[in-house]
Parts: C-alpha cells; structure tokens; sequence
C-alpha cells in the first residue's frame, strides 16, 4: 500500500509543473489507470461488467484479495466505479462493482500530460483494441461472421486534411454513443440480453516509408 501512495505522489510531482487544466473526470482517469493492479480491475470491470472484488482476485490470478479490494475502493472513490448490490458471505458483506460511464479526455488536457504519462496511456488505449481482437477471434466470432469491419487505409494528408479526418472520427465517435443510447432504450422495453461489441477508431500520423 506505501509503495502504491508513493508512486501516486510521484505522479503528481511529475506532472505538477504542468499547466494543470486537467479537468476532475481526467484526473480521476489517469490516477485510475496509474497503478498497474488497478488499471487491470478498471479494465475488467469494463468488460465485464458487474463484478466483486473475490471475483476480481480470481480472474485476474492474484494472490492478495486485501490488495485487490483497496483498489476497487479507489476506483469508486476516484468516480470510475460504484457500488450496485451487496449480499452477506459468512458473516461478512460482498460488495458488486460497475464501472461508471466512460470518461474522455479532452485534446486540451492531453497536452498538458507529462510525456511518460501520455505515452503509457496510449499503449493502454491500444491493448485494449488488441486483447477485444484476440478474444473474439479465439471464440471464433469475428470473421466467422458478417458483422465486423477492419479496414487500414493508408493515405496522404496536409495538414487541413488531418484536421478534417480529426472532425470526422470525432463525428462518427458521437454518432456511435447515440446509436448505444437508442439501443438502451430498445432493451429496456424488449427485454433483449445485449450484444458486447468493441468499436474502435484509429487515426493517426504515422513515419515516412512506413
């Protein structure tokens, strides 16, 4: 737990010579994602869904439930998750967790990240895309049906047309959180289970020859 709260101060130190326009929903995701052990819980809890600390331990192969417990705390006290049942297990009381809804952070406040910070973000963001790949395709979903679109286009841009490919996924990313919307809508009067999907935009400069 010392090495933990230590490395959290570090962090900050870090960062504390920056502009500091982090907003509190930025802030909270990045000190989220700042512990190794906690960025996995977050991350399970978001594909998951509800999940309990014991729960947590298991999947993820931990040895220390306390440790595992503490960080589901954090998580709830940095508004990255919630508490949504209990239930009493010998004598003691299990508590459920959810993630909250997703959080973005804004260009603005991405340019104020201390590099080491963005950078180990990034990679962050990237797994993810990765590990939703390779689960589907070890359960042979994706290309085992017609629901999937992978595309790599290169192409050759100036700098307006980088702004306006910018424009245009931000475009699409909104319009995808309003198609979820309507779906929530849809299931809650049908009673239809969901579908886990895994969207994912990728745009971004990339060296010469490569």
């Amino acid at each position: 737990m010392l090495k933990e709260r230590h490395e959290e101060g570090e962090m900050a130190a870090t960062k504390a010579g920056s502009k500091e326009r982090l907003s509190s929903i930025g802030q909270n995701r990045l000190k989220a994602m700042s512990h190794p052990l906690r960025a996995r819980c977050l991350r399970l809890l978001d594909e998951r869904g509800e999940m309990s600390p014991v729960q947590v331990t298991r999947e993820l192969g931990e040895d220390n439930l306390t440790d595992v417990s503490y960080h589901m705390k954090r998580l709830v006290d940095l508004d990255c998750a919630e508490v949504v049942r209990e239930r009493p297990v010998r004598g003691a009381m299990e508590h459920f967790y959810v993630s909250t809804d997703r959080h973005m952070i804004e260009t603005d406040e991405w340019e104020d990240l201390d590099p080491i910070v963005a950078g180990g973000l990034v990679c962050e963001f990237m797994q993810r895309i990765l590990d939703d790949f390779v689960a589907s395709r070890n359960a042979k979903i994706v290309g085992s049906d017609k629901d999937f679109h992978v595309t790599r286009t290169p192409i050759t841009l100036d700098t307006k047309g980088v702004e306006e490919g910018m424009e245009a996924f931000e475009r699409l990313r909104l319009e995808m959180s309003e198609i979820e919307a309507r779906s929530v809508q849809r299931r809650a009067k049908s009673g239809e289970p969901g579908i886990r999907t895994s969207s994912s935009m990728l745009f971004f400069r990339v060296p010469r020859g490569a």
